[in-house]
């Protein structure tokens, strides 16, 4: 595959062959350290996985049975090539679909949990669609994840918190109910700008809001709960 970098993490536990306009990011790594309700016999179905780095940090960090979802025909040779060099072919199944026709290719109600990512960005972006919204939508990722679920089964989200209300809206209508709430801070100064957020379908339990999580000291350097998860999550 010309054009891409592997690279490699975790002293070269896993590697990952990306494109330049998509790589794995610490928010990436940060956001499966924070997963919540996933057991080894746990199904989750990782929403556009891309070249598969959730899928596959998932997969060793919870030893748990992992569908990989995706469309796009770039990143399924990176997802099924990176399956390969981590020797995960086995363990992580690729569902190739567009999970805008999610009853075509899902069991409804099947999966203890489901991941999601989305695009961070609401314009369009054909240079870089990875990071922008195309024609799919935060609401088809919802509907996707709400169909899938098991009764009492556990959504994970990261999203923008300038995105908060959209997300809230959505969430009220598709009886998904928040449970947990963890905001991402770059530095202790700076406002959040991510959160993760921990759904339930069909509950009436009260949300918890979690202590911030903090990236980055004051002098640039990573702050010891991300440096103990980049050192030591897988």
């Amino acid at each position: 595959m010309e054009g891409f970098k592997e690279f490699s993490f975790f002293g070269g536990k896993v590697k990952f062959k990306q494109p330049k306009e998509h790589r794995l990011s610490v928010v990436e790594l940060l956001f499966v350290a924070n997963l919540k309700i996933i057991k080894k016999s746990s199904k989750v179905l990782d929403l556009g996985a891309g070249f598969g780095a959730l899928s596959i940090l998932i997969a060793l960090k919870f030893g748990c049975e992992v569908y990989a979802l995706e469309r796009d025909s770039v990143m399924l040779n990176l997802l099924r090539y990176n399956l390969r060099i981590n020797k995960l072919v086995d363990k992580i199944k690729v569902i190739e679909a567009d999970l805008k026709y999610y009853n075509k290719f899902i069991k409804p109600s099947y999966f203890d949990c489901v991941v999601v990512n989305p695009p961070f960005y609401t314009q369009e972006n054909t240079n870089n669609p990875y990071h922008f919204e195309t024609d799919t939508k935060l609401e088809d990722f919802l509907d996707c994840a709400y169909y899938a679920l098991k009764n009492n089964g556990y959504l994970n989200l990261l999203i923008p918190t300038n995105r908060l209300n959209e997300v809230y809206k959505n969430l009220s209508v598709k009886d998904l109910v928040p449970v947990y709430i963890r905001f991402f801070y770059a530095k202790e100064n700076k406002n959040a700008k991510l959160a993760r957020i921990v759904c339930k379908k069909k509950a009436k339990s009260q949300v918890t809001i979690e202590k911030p999580l903090i990236i980055n000291k004051l002098d640039g350097s990573y702050t010891p709960e991300v440096q103990n998860i980049i050192n030591f999550m897988i």
